[in-house]
């Protein structure tokens, strides 16, 4: 069909500014990169690119205060509402998936091989880092009404980004530790307990359950993690994915989705990490 036609070479032709990760910088460039570790790849990429994104928004946002006394209340709300309607979002969703579906699935095939199940501690480890997305929350609604308070909030929002700055760091080291760890131990379960197909189906059923709105937003964005950290000089990893998003939404993609995730995502953030007042672009569809 004419859906189906559309490449990943076209796709990548309509996005302009997608980075590549750099060999040194890029966890798996030396990984024993297979299906099994794949499965992990399509939402671990895209939360590592944008939660070192997060961490340059929060020193963007604190640079304007130092420069200027003020942060602009217009970038104050645009950082809160991209967090919450995507970083927090897509983090809160994954683990989700992961807790309540991804990694019972794993274990009850496991335990049908008589195989060890996945170890509790990753399970406790998600509830500290929900708890941490949660205090960003309030701490960049807080950084709203400070903004709004003008001059009279300067010593409050010099606090509450100096506050970020150091939480968020930290919150980013466990989290790619614990991506990590995710990735050492689960991987190996997965390729003595489950196949290929088995392990594809699942991927599917679980991007289906997105719903054309998940879609709209989180499709965009894993191609571009996924294009970013595939250490393959083809990007075989990220090609795979694509081709395999059905042909209705990769039209979409190419239609206005990718623009969509450019403005409303992507252009929002990096602007924060640039010390600029996003503008949003209106985006159909």
């Amino acid at each position: 069909s004419d859906c189906a036609a559309l490449s990943f070479g076209e796709l990548r032709g309509t996005v302009k500014q997608w980075v590549m990760a750099s060999p040194g910088s890029n966890p798996y460039a030396k990984a024993n990169l297979d299906w099994a570790l794949y499965g992990f790849m399509v939402p671990h990429c895209l939360i590592r690119l944008y939660t070192e994104k997060f961490i340059d928004a929060v020193e963007g946002v604190r640079k304007m205060q130092e420069q200027n006394g003020t942060v602009p209340v217009a970038a104050a709300e645009a950082f809160l509402e991209w967090y919450m309607e995507y970083y927090y979002d897509f983090v809160h969703h994954h683990h989700d998936i992961e807790e309540l579906n991804f990694f019972p699935w794993i274990n009850a095939a496991l335990k049908e091989k008589g195989l060890s199940a996945i170890p509790q501690k990753v399970g406790v480890q998600h509830e500290g880092l929900m708890k941490s997305l949660n205090g960003f929350k309030e701490r960049l609604g807080e950084l709203v009404e400070a903004s709004k308070a003008g001059a009279s909030g300067r010593g409050k929002r010099s606090e509450i980004l100096a506050t970020l700055s150091r939480d968020v760091r930290e919150f980013s080291k466990e989290l790619v530790e614990h991506l990590d760890e995710e990735e050492a131990n689960v991987v190996p379960l997965i390729r003595q307990g489950l196949t290929e197909g088995e392990m594809m189906k699942k991927e599917e059923e679980i991007v289906q359950a997105l719903g054309l709105g998940g879609a709209k937003k989180a499709l965009p964005w894993i191609m571009e993690g996924l294009t970013h950290f595939d250490p393959t000089p083809t990007k075989e990893y990220a090609r795979k994915f694509y081709n395999n998003v059905p042909g209705p939404l990769r039209l979409a993609m190419w239609a206005s989705w990718n623009s969509s995730h450019a403005t409303q995502n992507k252009g929002v953030v990096e602007a924060l990490g640039s010390s600029e007042t996003p503008v949003k672009g209106g985006a159909c569809c």
